[in-house]
């Protein structure tokens, strides 16, 4: 019984949306108005980069019928990352430059190194503290530690984050705050600050994953019922990053475990030492777990292995029911 109508829609004021289509303008009024435009790629100003027919970003790469002989990366990001390591699974030279130093600085700092050691052995090229300067065709010309250097390709991917989706949604016409970066402001109960507008999803400028934009439908499903889900009870949020073998993570890493002053206990085991492992012949990576003393709860859990992105979220249900380690240890498992 829905109407789908497709076009671009922009706010008139706080109940009429102006819709652009095929067709012509349209406008619809509402009672309750829900925003889910999720985020685009954001493209640094570089120069060059615009007049280049090589570059790429992650939405438009996923067209490219052709598989790039030499692949340039920019941004060593979660999402530059994962295109690094499956072109490189498919047969592609991948380089992946980055302005960081540090790899991966928001990951436990023992698994980042696992991780980076594993992607260069694997054939990827990985440069940090670079500051890409242009770009013309398929060169990239950037300056490590103030040399220039450049690297060419077949196809330049710019995988250097993305924003939310609200430029031209009209959100002043309806009296909706963003932030600073263009985020959708909301509730707990993901309410803009007009109560009838309600904002889902990566346009909220928070954690961009599916599963996020998925369980702010429950809540705002739960706030029209009048029950009780919120973004403060949803409990630890594990997340999964694609890579070859993947990795996933809940929780605290070591660093943030220690600045919070808490005592723990390390776990670190090779990949190579579950039999399942052997099995699917990809033995490398590790599992990374921390653990409270005196509790036995699970602090934080890192897994760089097969089959990761599935076993975080047993780990997650341990952390949110407060399920002490051991009896996961003790679990019989199939």
């Amino acid at each position: 019984g829905a109407v789908v109508i497709d076009g671009e829609a922009s706010f008139v004021d706080a109940h009429t949306v102006r819709i652009a289509g095929a067709d012509g303008d349209q406008t619809v009024t509402a009672e309750r108005i829900f925003i889910n435009t999720g985020a685009l790629p954001f493209v640094p100003p570089i120069k060059g980069a615009a007049e280049s027919t090589h570059v790429y970003t992650s939405e438009t790469m996923m067209e490219l019928d052709e598989l790039p002989e030499k692949l340039v990366i920019i941004g060593g990001g979660y999402i530059g990352l994962e295109f690094a390591s499956y072109y490189n699974n498919f047969g592609s030279k991948v380089t992946v430059i980055q302005d960081s130093e540090q790899f991966i600085p928001r990951e436990d700092k023992e698994m980042a190194a696992l991780i980076e050691k594993t992607l260069v052995e694997s054939g990827i090229e990985i440069i940090k503290g670079a500051k890409v300067e242009e770009i013309q065709g398929g060169s990239v010309r950037f300056t490590v530690g103030g040399k220039a250097e450049e690297k060419t390709g077949d196809a330049v991917l710019l995988a250097t984050g993305r924003k939310p989706n609200t430029a031209n949604l009209g959100l002043e016409h309806a009296g909706v705050d963003v932030t600073a970066r263009g985020g959708i402001i909301t509730d707990k109960q993901c309410r803009t600050s007009v109560n009838h507008i309600f904002a889902m999803g990566d346009v909220r400028g928070d954690l961009q994953f599916t599963y996020i934009s998925l369980d702010d439908f429950r809540i705002v499903r739960d706030a029209l019922a009048g029950k009780k889900r919120t973004t403060e009870n949803r409990g630890a949020v594990p997340y999964a990053v694609f890579l070859t073998p993947p990795f996933a993570r809940v929780g605290l890493s070591e660093e943030e475990a220690v600045a919070a002053g808490k005592k723990f206990k390390k776990t670190l085991l090779p990949t190579a030492a579950i039999p399942k492992a052997q099995v699917l012949r990809e033995t490398r990576g590790a599992l990374k777990v921390l653990v409270e003393e005196g509790t036995g709860l699970i602090l934080g859990a890192h897994l760089f292995c097969p089959e990761s992105p599935e076993m975080i979220n047993l780990v997650k249900r341990a952390m949110d029911s407060k399920i002490p380690a051991s009896e996961l240890a003790e679990q019989i498992y199939t």
